[in-house]
């Protein structure tokens, strides 16, 4: 099991502690963000040519997966920065590399993505890039922008008259910009969401990150094909801790085997992501990231059942979990994952 310095462990105790009040207040956990960079997490998944620690992929998913267990909120506006910077870093716009990354790394700058609506089958947004001389014209909308209101650039997703993928980056002080209210959600109101609209916005090609070409998403560091799972992970050693905290035979017999399942599933995943990258499996991904997504619901569910009416409270972390598990059920989910998370709710014993 992946553990914590003590630095990084007395900060995720912190995180913790404010996970419930930051998710009730809706305020965007600036405080969090601060201690984190100040035990070097802004450079984590940045190279070290940018002023970055370099962390393997495999290493930066397990600490998403820890400060997921203390905030999912928190885990999910960091990594959505930080795959901001893995499209940079990705890119062959050196000129533009030099200019931003080492002002993530030295956390002066924040950045977030929106490129959802490139990568779901239910397209709730448009993003269309008209060439003109010397960049683009951006019209339409990136719907979904977790942290989009505290940016000062997006990198953003397009597609072109073509119907070929630009990523770029997008300043959010353009002229034609407009960053709309965070969306009321059910859950993870301490990551603001929001659409981000785009009308006669000038991108010229120094901003350009990648393509236009067919799969320009495809080009990004950092990345594992199941990177996904360190959320339901996460979400599922929260569970297992408040579970713990209960002194009832049922309630031990259900940890050990949330435990047993746990242990499994996370070799699973390690091993899993390494295969897939060898073999180009396409296959694993969606059973085991709908495996993991059970277990985290299975899980919360379990520390509402044992925490009883205490559970229902909105103040309660039981109440905040189980209401965080609905994320994962939508969150970046193709049609294989969403079919076989169906399947898995739909089970009879």
């Amino acid at each position: 099991m992946i553990e914590a310095d003590p630095d990084f462990t007395q900060v995720l105790t912190a995180i913790s502690q404010r996970a419930t009040e930051n998710d009730i207040a809706a305020a965007w956990p600036q405080v969090d963000l601060d201690e984190l960079a100040a035990i070097g997490a802004m450079r984590w998944a940045i190279g070290r040519a940018y002023g970055g620690d370099d962390l393997d992929a495999l290493e930066l998913h397990d600490r998403y997966e820890l400060i997921a267990s203390a905030s999912l909120a928190t885990a999910l506006v960091l990594s959505q920065r930080d795959t901001a910077a893995g499209y940079l870093e990705a890119s062959t716009n050196d000129d533009l590399k030099n200019d931003l990354l080492p002002k993530l790394a030295r956390n002066e700058l924040w950045t977030t993505i929106g490129i959802s609506h490139l990568t779901t089958s239910t397209q709730s947004g448009t993003l269309i890039a008209t060439p003109e001389a010397g960049g683009y014209v951006i019209d339409g909308t990136i719907p979904w922008a977790t942290g989009g209101t505290q940016s000062q650039f997006v990198v953003a997703g397009a597609k072109t008259t073509g119907s070929e993928q630009l990523i770029f980056a997008l300043p959010v002080d353009r002229p034609g910009v407009t960053r709309q209210q965070p969306i009321k959600l059910a859950t993870l109101a301490a990551a603001p969401t929001g659409a981000i609209l785009c009308q006669n916005v000038k991108i010229e090609t120094a901003l350009v990150i990648a393509g236009p070409a067919e799969r320009a998403l495809a080009k990004r560091t950092k990345s594992l094909p199941i990177g996904q799972v360190f959320a339901a992970l996460g979400l599922t050693r929260t569970a297992m801790t408040l579970i713990a905290q209960i002194d009832l035979p049922s309630a031990a017999a259900t940890l050990e085997a949330l435990q047993r399942q746990f242990g499994e599933l996370s070799e699973s995943v390690r091993q899993a992501n390494s295969i897939m990258i060898e073999r180009h499996d396409l296959q694993t991904g969606p059973l085991l990231r709908s495996e993991c997504n059970s277990l985290a619901i299975r899980a919360a569910h379990a520390a509402v059942t044992l925490y009883k009416g205490a559970g229902l409270r909105v103040d309660h972390p039981a109440q905040r979990l189980a209401r965080e598990c609905l994320f994962l059920l939508v969150w970046s989910s193709p049609m294989s994952v969403m079919d076989r998370n169906l399947e898995l709710i739909s089970e009879t014993h």
